[in-house]
């Protein structure tokens, strides 16, 4: 997961899940918290385990991801 931040920062791994937690607001900025708080090795060891096994939890749908038309496009954050 790569995240770039309205400041123009470029956020990786488990540092982009916390900041996207923070920017949920309510009890995920609570739990933005404690995740950040997790040394970053150890939540990016965290982060790759989870990578590589979710598809084997979860499964796979290829369309999860689609393009979104120009008209959605405004509803999410630049």
């Amino acid at each position: 997961m790569i995240v770039q931040t309205t400041d123009g920062s470029v956020l990786m791994r488990s540092n982009a899940w916390v900041h996207i937690l923070r920017r949920l607001g309510g009890g995920w900025k609570i739990l933005a918290r404690f995740v950040a708080a997790i040394p970053l090795p150890l939540r990016d060891l965290v982060y790759d385990f989870i990578a590589r096994v979710r598809y084997r939890v979860f499964g796979r749908r290829d369309e999860v991801c689609p393009i979104v038309p120009p008209n959605l496009r405004a509803r999410f954050d630049p």
